[in-house]
């Protein structure tokens, strides 16, 4: 009984002593917090790795490669690279630097404390490989408005894979893109962009926009040169105001296209053009103008792309007609002048008619009652206009 009582105190004395060391082991592996950071770096420039420990008591730290060499011990150098420098070296850290950073460098390198047990901490090293210089190919020659033209872009041999964006102007396009793998784990991504254009777009830069976290504003592009028939513009130089009988017409026919028009002519639409109008190059001057010259007359402008043409309508005023007042407004002022008078005429006659209505009836009432009571005509005519028997007696009353 005494002797299962002893063993069972001393199994539990060494299971204690056995839970109380790794406690204090695991004490100190959290207390020590090894630390370290994944790098990026572009293929031929440094990449530095540091290894960091808190509250470090004095223990080793070692920074191993991919394949677990030892580059750095403490601040020693046992791996024959040159490349590998040492930056800083204390207590708390171990800081190297990988200078010429090639494709081969990319791996896991590992930051380890000597403590026991050992701890370890993780810097992944990303070589990142740029793309070769973006190039565009695809249609060189002028395109014709309204039809297709298509391009590829090519961004060659990177790591990662580039993306490719296209730029028409500020105007955002969308291009197909394909990502090929090269036989060194690389990639070449290529993208086609199919555009219908228009004479707006003549002139007009095409970018191919290549996004890589190794390179910034790497870009190609390609001037749009695009055909189109002519733009015609009929102005007049003179006369500013009205067109009226005896002055001048000047016009001055502007033309653009590409291939610019090399010839444009004047025609009047179903007639010809006056006989003495002159016609020098693209201006058309008609002197002396009559209203038998009124008519549409049309500029007409053609290249390899088409034809092209604006029609000015002519109408010649009355010399009289006033500057800048259309021909319409006078019609209008002339029929409303017609219509006041016209109705002050039939008011003045309504009461005209009233008026001399009422005199007839007076007269009628006053001065032929007398041939009433007359023996015979011609009594009553002498009586009616008062003859010199009756002069005596007869009155006039105005009402």
């Amino acid at each position: 009984m005494a002797y299962g009582y002893i063993s069972s105190l001393l199994l539990w004395t060494t299971l204690s002593a056995v839970l109380l060391t790794g406690a204090a082991q695991f004490i100190a592996v959290q207390s020590q917090n090894l630390m370290t950071d994944s790098v990026s770096v572009v293929e031929g420039e440094t990449a530095i790795i540091s290894c960091r420990v808190k509250n470090n008591d004095d223990s080793v730290i070692q920074l191993l490669n991919p394949n677990r060499q030892t580059i750095y011990f403490r601040d020693m150098r046992p791996l024959k690279d040159a490349r590998f420098q040492l930056v800083n070296f204390s207590e708390n850290e171990l800081r190297v630097a990988l200078n010429n950073v090639s494709l081969s460098d990319e791996g896991r390198y590992v930051c380890q404390l000597y403590t026991d047990p050992p701890q370890e901490a993780y810097a992944d090293v990303t070589v990142l490989v740029p793309p070769g210089n973006p190039i565009i190919e695809g249609q060189e020659e002028p395109v014709t408005e309204g039809n297709e033209t298509e391009m590829t872009c090519t961004a060659a041999s990177s790591k990662p894979a580039a993306k490719i964006r296209w730029m028409k102007g500020d105007q955002e396009l969308t291009g197909t893109s394909q990502v090929e793998p090269t036989f060194d784990n690389m990639y070449t991504v290529s993208s086609r962009l199919r555009v219908t254009v228009t004479r707006e777009d003549d002139g007009v830069a095409v970018r191919c926009v290549v996004e890589h976290p190794a390179v910034k504003d790497f870009q190609a592009q390609r001037i749009l040169e695009v055909q189109y028939k002519p733009e015609v513009k009929i102005s007049v130089e003179y006369p500013k105001g009205l067109t009226r009988e005896g002055e001048n017409l000047e016009l001055t026919c502007r033309t653009r296209g590409k291939p610019q028009p090399q010839q444009v002519n004047w025609v009047k639409v179903d007639d010809d053009v006056p006989s003495h109008a002159v016609i020098t190059g693209s201006d058309l001057l008609i002197e002396n103008l009559n209203k038998s010259y009124n008519g549409t007359y049309r500029c007409v402008a053609a290249n390899l792309i088409g034809e092209s043409y604006d029609d000015y309508i002519l109408y010649v005023y009355d010399s009289r007609a006033g500057e800048g007042v259309p021909r319409s407004v006078d019609h209008a002022v002339i029929g409303g002048v017609v219509a006041v008078v016209m109705f002050a005429i039939l008011c003045a006659l309504i009461v005209l008619g009233r008026y001399f209505a009422r005199h007839k009836g007076t007269y009628f009432t006053h001065e032929a009652k007398g041939a009433d009571d007359a023996a015979d005509a011609d009594t009553a005519i002498i009586n009616a206009e008062g003859g010199v028997s009756n002069s005596d007696e007869k009155k006039e009353y105005y009402i």
